[in-house]
């Protein structure tokens, strides 16, 4: 490879969120001896630019006026904020990597690309805009007035970047569909944590948590969000027929949205939350799961994303009960590590039980999905794939410094 690069991540969302993604390719780039430099929302703060350090990662967290879900990349206040720092900012950077093209993101990059000579890449990893998440996530309100905002911004810029990486392949194909050569992508799936998201034994962490040995659980990881949770209610309640003490074991914010879904298929009370958990504990709730589920219905938003629990539930070695679209269809056509239904009711619950009926089977996925975690979508691995895309950009701009390092001799 060549020298240590010094490169600069904007995110449009704050440390919290942008954990899964920004943060891993950042930490796998810092130990790969390079020196990175990550710009975030603050999670509360609207006044004073943040400046620390995070896992080797220089993090500077900008303040946002807005609250909430609305701290997304969308200020003016906060793209200001970002811009002065970059004026005053004395690094010298080798590319800058844009976590999506919202505002905040996008202007700073654009100038600071123009200030530093330097190319600029883009990170897209899903499909918001005509299509994707603003028609299926978002008010009526917001679609009508907004939507044209949020395709702008996120098909726009793609042409402009010397680079761009995709989650998925639909993703991929969509860039190529606006203009961008296929020279200029790099698919980059999202990532597992093998060392860190470690493998509980299900009965040790039942024991601390208090969870009864026998009864089955059913697992399903959020943090904010908790999509497409209609076929999993309905399909409890038939499970339950069979397993009268069967639980649904949801992570994320506690909702009463979710709450009250489950009141309406009268499975309440096989309902736990656990609220918002530390990534810390988080592997100990999730390993109390026999099985997870991943409702994931064939809409251009699911198309366009990989979902990051997916590599959350690899890692622990549970089978998965899926739908075949998209990334999620490919890796378990290659790699068998759960079952695909239908997205019908009858079937996904048919694959649930299927799995708690067939121990032997459950065992022979759990060991192919703690090989997948390990050998093909560790971090690690991934970011050589990054490392290397960025070596080429860099060749491409005509930058000599970059050429890759000739042995001695």
């Amino acid at each position: 490879m060549a020298r240590p690069l010094n490169i600069l991540m904007i995110a449009d969302h704050s440390r919290q969120k942008i954990f899964p993604r920004s943060y891993s390719m950042a930490h796998a780039l810092v130990q790969r001896g390079h020196q990175v430099t990550l710009l975030a929302i603050t999670e509360k703060s609207r006044w004073g630019i943040k400046v620390s350090q995070w896992d080797g990662i220089r993090l500077i967290e900008t303040p946002d006026l807005f609250w909430g879900k609305l701290r997304s990349g969308w200020d003016i206040w906060d793209m200001l904020n970002r811009l002065y720092f970059l004026n005053h900012d004395k690094s010298a950077y080798d590319l800058i990597h844009c976590r999506g093209t919202r505002p905040i993101s996008i202007y700073p990059a654009l100038y600071l690309s123009q200030k530093q000579k330097i190319p600029f890449l883009i990170d897209w990893i899903d499909w918001f805009g005509r299509g994707g998440l603003v028609e299926i996530n978002r008010p009526k309100w917001s679609r009508l007035f907004l939507g044209w905002l949020e395709t702008y911004y996120e098909e726009a810029f793609l042409i402009k970047a010397a680079g761009v990486t995709v989650i998925s392949t639909a993703l991929l194909e969509r860039a190529k569909s606006l203009g961008v050569s296929h020279e200029r992508i790099c698919y980059l799936p999202g990532g597992t944590h093998p060392d860190r998201f470690l493998v509980g034994s299900k009965e040790e962490c039942r024991n601390i948590l208090g969870f009864s040995q026998s009864d089955p659980i059913i697992g399903f990881s959020s943090a904010d969000s908790h999509l497409d949770l209609d076929i999993v209610m309905q399909s409890l309640a038939i499970v339950a027929r069979k397993y009268p003490s069967v639980k649904l074991l949801i992570t994320g914010q506690r909702s009463t949205k979710v709450f009250n879904l489950a009141r309406i298929h009268q499975v309440a009370d096989r309902l736990i939350q656990t609220g918002f958990l530390p990534i810390e504990k988080l592997p100990t709730y999730l390993s109390c799961a026999d099985l997870f589920v991943l409702p994931f219905p064939a809409t251009p938003y699911n198309l366009g994303r990989w979902p990051n629990k997916v590599g959350d539930y690899i890692c622990l070695g549970r089978p998965i009960v899926s739908n075949p679209v998209g990334e999620i269809k490919t890796l378990f056509d290659r790699h068998c590590i759960g079952l695909l239904a239908e997205w019908n009711v009858e079937d996904f619950a048919q694959k649930i039980i299927q799995i708690l009926d067939h121990p032997d089977l459950a065992h022979q996925m759990v060991q192919r999905a703690l090989r997948v975690a390990r050998d093909e979508y560790d971090w690690k691995i991934l970011i050589i794939r990054l490392e290397d895309f960025y070596i080429k950009v860099l060749t491409d701009s005509r930058a000599p410094a970059f050429a890759p390092v000739q042995p001695n001799g």
